[in-house]
Formats: structure tokens, C-alpha cells, sequence
């Protein structure tokens, strides 16, 4: 759809590949939107799951220099 937006001029006529390819007789085209649902339902919660990863990563981090806090300091020179 992106390409639609740069290369096409207003007002030309277009068409996506999978409604012509429904219009002249392929019977896939609800297989496929109900796996690309499923697919984006799946992206979603790996998304998700993914995010709450990362702010317990950073609550683990923030808590190890709570706790660690002066022995950091000596760790610092050496770039561990």
C-alpha cells in the first residue's frame, strides 16, 4: 500500500492482487485472512510478553545497583 501512496497518481485506478485473484476463482482467500488473524493474534501476544520482559529487566537492573551500589563503583575502572 505504500508503493499505492509514491508511485500511483491520483485518481488511477488499482486493484490488490489477492481480490483478483479471488475474482477469477482462488479459493484460498478465507484460509488465508483467517491464518493472518491468528498470525497477528500470535505477533500480539509475543509483543506483549516481550514488553513485560523488558520492564523486568530494568526493575531487575535498578534493584542489583540498589544493591550493588558501592561495590559498582570499584567495577567501573575495570569495564565489567
Amino acid at each position: 500500500r505504500a508503493q499505492r501512496v509514491l508511485r500511483l497518481q491520483p485518481g488511477h485506478r488499482f486493484c490488490l492482487l489477492g481480490e483478483l485473484s479471488k475474482e477469477v476463482g482462488w479459493n484460498y482467500h478465507e484460509t488465508i485472512k483467517e491464518l493472518e488473524e491468528k498470525r497477528k493474534e500470535k505477533a500480539k501476544l509475543s509483543y506483549d510478553r516481550k514488553k513485560q520482559l523488558a520492564k523486568l529487566r530494568i526493575k531487575a537492573e535498578n534493584a542489583a545497583e540498589e544493591k550493588l551500589g558501592s561495590q559498582l563503583d570499584i567495577l567501573a575502572p575495570i569495564k565489567y
